[in-house]
């Protein structure tokens, strides 16, 4: 699978490198696969969702709380800087995560929480918070030091469950868990994915490799739908230039 999807990317590479148009529908794609990805936990229904009716300001759709759609209009703008971000290179890191959470929050000083809670949906009793700072920096040294193999998938995954760990923020800590796990894809040139899993069997994945049990499955279901989004965004845009 690793081999093929390698493959996939370098093809990708190639059909957008100059096709502005293309490479905008792309990224319209993902942006909404983003969006719908962070929703898990924050909505059951999330895989149903109609982002881009909300993003539209079409009509309110039942079973999406008021406050889905100010997170979905702010998350949008938050991937509108990843995307930027990505384009000039920049590496997922501390400061991207504090941006990210300001523009979700509102508050151009928000900043790590200060608490020390008990996190609930994960049965977690996250990093103190005297010690987020550093434990996010070492988790991003030791993601993009050469020791750390390539395999991009196995670090998107450590990255994502390593933030759930600390739980940096007061809020919001889970949804940016998943944002920097697809942030970590896109940068190395794979699609982001919008976690085509239920809300609770994520939350129970994620528990328990918090506690060191069922790694290997998390890390199959993710390079499984890392897998099919590229075959299907490959397959699309084939189809796209064939029809040019």
């Amino acid at each position: 699978m690793h081999e093929e999807l390698y493959n996939m990317r370098k093809e990708l590479a190639g059909m957008i490198k100059n096709n502005r148009l293309l490479k905008s529908a792309i990224r319209e794609v993902n942006r909404i696969d983003m969006i719908k990805a962070s929703l898990i936990v924050r909505n059951p229904n999330h895989d149903k969702i109609n982002i881009e009716q909300i993003l539209e300001g079409g009509t309110l759709q039942k079973d999406v709380p008021v406050g889905d759609y100010m997170f979905i209009s702010n998350f949008s703008n938050v991937i509108r800087l990843a995307f930027n971000c990505i384009e000039m290179g920049n590496y997922l890191d501390r400061h991207l995560l504090i941006s990210a959470y300001r523009m979700l929050t509102e508050d151009d000083n928000a900043y790590f929480r200060k608490n020390n809670p008990v996190i609930y949906a994960f049965n977690h009793v996250p990093t103190h918070s005297v010690d987020i700072e550093e434990k996010l920096d070492d988790a991003m040294r030791r993601v993009y030091s050469r020791e750390s193999g390539n395999n991009v998938i196995l670090k998107a995954m450590y990255i994502h469950n390593k933030i759930i760990e600390i739980y940096p923020f007061k809020e919001y800590s889970a949804e940016l868990a998943v944002f920097a796990m697809n942030y970590y894809l896109m940068e190395n040139g794979l699609a982001p994915i919008n976690m085509p899993i239920g809300r609770q069997d994520y939350y129970e994945i994620v528990s328990a490799c918090l506690k060191g049990h069922r790694q290997e499955e998390f890390y199959n279901f993710l390079s499984r739908a890392v897998f099919d989004k590229m075959k299907g965004t490959v397959e699309a845009c084939r189809e796209y230039l064939k029809n040019m």
